[in-house]
């Protein structure tokens, strides 16, 4: 099995990031592969912006998905863009490592879901879900809160983490 670590945290000696290695340890150990994504490490840029296509359908006017269709059509992505693409590709499974902060994960992690999963290429109005690119592939949610698990169940002062983490899971369903 060919195992995908996306890891958003910016601090790499980090309890997420003793998750990380863990869970790389663990299935190395086990036999599997395992390739990490270390978004803040490796700069990534979550912010979805017309700067990022050279050849762009309007020049006038930015609208993200058109230009994802577009780039994703011509080959043209972004190379972080394709290199996280092609990252999925060979996994089998997906784990993300991150904090929950203020509610959600790191705006770099929304900004990878954002710019990665490219519309028209990876998922349009008929590949989506059970139909999808990915389909057959395992995604986990690894995540950590500063708080006791209490905190986060239902009426908790943190929020119910089912309805908090909806947004990701709905997104990878």
């Amino acid at each position: 099995m060919n195992a995908l670590i996306v890891f958003a945290h910016p601090e790499p000696a980090s309890f997420n990031g003793a998750l990380r290695d863990t869970a790389a340890s663990s299935l190395r150990s086990g036999g599997h592969s395992v390739e990490i994504s270390d978004l803040y490490g490796e700069n990534f840029d979550p912010v979805e912006k017309a700067a990022h296509y050279a050849r762009r359908l309007d020049p006038q006017q930015f609208v993200p998905l058109a230009e994802q269709r577009s780039a994703g059509r011509e080959g043209t992505l972004p190379v972080a863009v394709r290199r996280e693409i092609a990252r999925l590709e060979r996994a089998d499974l997906v784990i993300f490592q991150f904090p929950l902060w203020w509610h959600a994960q790191p705006a770099i992690l929304k900004g990878w879901f954002d710019r990665v999963l490219v519309n028209g290429l990876l998922y349009d109005s008929t590949r989506r879900y059970g139909r999808g690119v990915f389909k057959g592939k395992r995604a986990v949610l690894s995540v950590t809160a500063g708080a006791p698990e209490r905190s986060f169940g239902r009426g908790g002062r943190g929020g119910d983490i089912e309805k908090l983490l909806w947004p990701m899971q709905y997104s990878l369903h």
